[in-house]
Parts: structure tokens; sequence; C-alpha cells
């Protein structure tokens, strides 16, 4: 069976301002349906993708930041980060994913120039305000105790992500804010385009509120 590609809800969808709940049973369906979110993520270039932005409320999240981190024009946004796993150091493995994290230390704000989001497709990138450095722990998908101490855009990435958790949208961040009216027209525009519809139509994307899983129970 092929990994599915899951339907991206777009603003102002109401789930995307729910807060999700804490994953608590540990089902067989797991595991796969987030490797759906990967595969959703990287169909659409995306960074980062929160489980809210498929429909479905609980709080897993995956992240891949690998290409930012081998763009030298980026590289005062790279930062220094690391990775434990069970309490051990390891290189990271990307993409992340991430079970019930939780951001445990936030330092030194910044404003960052790039903030952008899957749910708000054709909306340009903006500034937002951001921590340059974070501590995250979470469990992967095979219940193993993770701690991430990220800087720079790895820091921002899970902070975004993590907003979505909380019904929290970058728009909500940017240092000038954002016309709503404004937004949604530009939005409107980007889905109604002959070439977004042509693309769409060939991802094939399934809509993961209309599946059962178990690990929603």
């Amino acid at each position: 069976m092929s990994t599915p590609i899951y339907k991206i809800l777009h603003y102002p969808h109401v789930l995307l301002r729910k807060k999700s709940e804490p994953v608590s049973t540990w089902g067989k369906d797991l595991a796969p349906f987030i490797e759906g979110m990967v595969a959703t993520m990287y169909a659409h270039q995306g960074i980062g993708l929160a489980a809210p932005q498929v429909g479905i409320l609980k709080r897993i999240l995956v992240v891949d930041i690998k290409a930012y981190l081998e763009n030298p024009e980026l590289s005062a946004w790279h930062g220094s980060s690391t990775y434990l796993v069970d309490g051990k150091e390891q290189p990271f493995e990307w993409p992340l994913r991430l079970v019930n994290p939780e951001i445990t230390e936030q330092h030194e704000k910044v404003n960052f120039p790039f903030d952008g989001c899957l749910s708000l497709p054709g909306v340009p990138p903006s500034e937002s305000e951001r921590d340059r450095r974070v501590v995250l722990k979470a469990k992967t998908p095979g219940g193993q105790t993770v701690e991430i101490r990220a800087e720079g855009i790895l820091s921002i990435c899970l902070q975004h992500e993590m907003d979505h958790l909380e019904g929290v949208l970058f728009i909500d961040r940017v240092t000038a804010p954002a016309d709503e009216a404004v937004v949604e027209d530009i939005i409107h525009a980007y889905e109604e385009d002959p070439i977004t519809r042509r693309s769409e139509r060939k991802l094939k994307p399934i809509d993961a509120r209309k599946c059962s899983f178990d690990f929603l129970s």
C-alpha cells in the first residue's frame, strides 16, 4: 500500500484555530499516519507540518530543514543544534517525527524574515517574532524520548509547528499586522489558479478526517 498524501487545510478553516490534544493511545495507525504527514510535507515542498493542518487535532508534527541548512545564503539562520534520543546525543535523523512535543525553554527574541505556511498558500513570507533558541522534548512514534536543543531555523520551525498545535498561525506573530481579508483573497486566488488545481489533482490527496485512526481514541 502506497503512502498517502493528505489534503492540507487552508486558512480560514475552523480546525486551524482549534487546540490539539496529546496522543494517549499508541495504536498501529500512528506510525503510518505520520509517514503520510511526511509525504504530504515533501509533496508541497514544506519544511514542517503539524497534524491539525491535515485535520487531525493531535499533538504530532514532522520537520525537515535539511535543504535550508545546505543553503549557504541562509547561513545566518543555520544555528547549532543537538539531538538526544533516550539521553544520548545522536546525529539528526531527517525528517524529525515528534509526538506530544513540548517546548521547555525559550531564549533570545529575534525577528525572522522568512516565515510562511502551507496552510496559507500564496501568502508571501513575512517577518515574525520568534525565539532564536529553544529546548523541545517529545516522543518518537516508537516511544523513545527525544530532546532537541535547537537554534536558528530549527528553533523557529519548531515554534511555528508548535503554534499550530495551539491554534495559532504565523500571521498572528508577524511584526506588521496582516489584513485577514487580504490574506483570504490571496489564498482563494491561489486555490482557483488552474496550475494549482492541476497540481493538486495530480497528487490525489485524501482527507485524513475521513480516515479511521486507532490513535484517536
